[in-house]
Formats: C-alpha cells, structure tokens, sequence
C-alpha cells in the first residue's frame, strides 16, 4: 500500500442503513464507525485501546467477521468488514463485538478510577539505527508490519483524565455504515482509513500509527 500523500483528505459521509442491502451477503463489505458515547476519547488510554483491538482480531470475532482493515481513534473506530457466513447478520455480529468490549471497557474503567492513572501513549521514544530504521520502514510501507504505541510518538493525543471513565456506556446506540459497491469505493474507504490518524495530527505518515491496520 503506498502512501497517501494526496491531500486534501477525503471525507466519508455515512447513512444509518441501507435500505433493501443485504446484510447478511458474505461476499460485500461495509465501512462502519462505531463512535464513543458523548465522543468521549476513552481509546487515548492504551490499554483500553488494545484489548478493544485485541477483541476485534480475536479468534472468536474473525470466525463470524471478514476484517479487511480498521484504525481506532481515541473517540471513534474506522471498520471495514462483513459476515463469513450467510446466516449471520453484520449488525448482530456489531453488536456482540459492541457488548463484548463494553465489558472490557467497564473492567479498565475500575481499575483507572481506583489507581487514577490512565495509560497513555509515551512523549519520547529512543530511535532505532539507521540500518534498523530503513529495514522497517520498507515493512510499514508494505503493511507488513505495525508499531507499538510505546514505541512511536504520537502528536497531539487527547490528555484525559480518569473522570472520563465514570460513565457505563462505552458506545453510541447506532452505528454508521456506508456500502462497498466497486473496486473503486473499496480503493477510497481503505485509504480514508489510513489516513484518519494523519487528519487528527497524531503521526505524519498512515503507516506509523500503531491502531491501523489494512489487511490484503
């Protein structure tokens, strides 16, 4: 995947349903975003962010979604993805994966609020030799391979403080879908993907934000 360096960023402008799509085909993909109650930046705290991710590349969750690329922003998730078998259903299938990390979300809201600490991404980071550097950065530009939050420098990232954590929900009720319908469409969601940390300020190139992955 090259990089995108074609700006202005696109925009992604997203209905609540389709009406008349099948959403249980297992051979059509849809762009979601699920956003965060009251867009609440909760995912800046990384290891809430990590087992969110964790859940979605879970065993359990791949068996039933066709995950073609994601990127988790500290108040939204950019999903595209679609059902493995015709009997399942893609808003049930969000749904479980919604009610699943809702409970991973209460878990670490408990631990923030009683040791008052939020995990966040770190402000300096040691760099790698130049030999070591260039060998990587052939691996991110092919999406081989993806970065650590704890080893890249993330700008501009929310400062949050545990008191965003006292709320019960973790997501808003609905969630926006846009349906892939060419080669063309798929082309444009997977780089308006990749480029959304790039829009928000937190890294200067898709391939170093360490929430993204494209998958072929």
């Amino acid at each position: 995947m090259p990089y995108f360096d074609d700006f202005p960023h696109p925009r992604r402008y997203n209905t609540l349903r389709l009406l008349g799509y099948d959403y249980t085909s297992t051979t059509r993909l849809c762009a979601i975003t699920l956003v965060a109650e009251s867009r609440r930046p909760v995912f800046a705290d990384v290891k809430l962010a990590k087992s969110v991710i964790a859940c979605l590349l879970s065993d359990e969750s791949l068996e039933r979604m066709r995950v073609r690329a994601f990127t988790l922003i500290p108040n939204h998730l950019h999903l595209l993805a679609g059902v493995r078998e015709p009997e399942l259903d893609l808003s049930d299938v969000i749904g479980t994966f919604k009610s699943y990390t809702t409970q991973l979300y209460w878990k670490r809201s408990r631990e923030i609020v009683v040791s008052r600490e939020v995990t966040l991404p770190s402000t300096k980071v040691s760099k790698s030799n130049f030999k070591d550097s260039q060998s990587l950065r052939y691996a991110l530009t092919d999406w081989r391979a993806t970065l650590l939050p704890e080893v890249v420098e993330l700008t501009n990232w929310p400062q949050v403080q545990p008191e965003l954590f006292l709320t019960k929900q973790l997501w808003q009720t609905k969630f926006f879908d846009h349906i892939i319908r060419n080669d063309f469409d798929l082309r444009e969601s997977l780089r308006y993907i990749a480029v959304n940390p790039v829009r928000a300020g937190f890294v200067k190139r898709p391939q170093f934000y360490p929430y993204t992955l494209l998958l072929s």
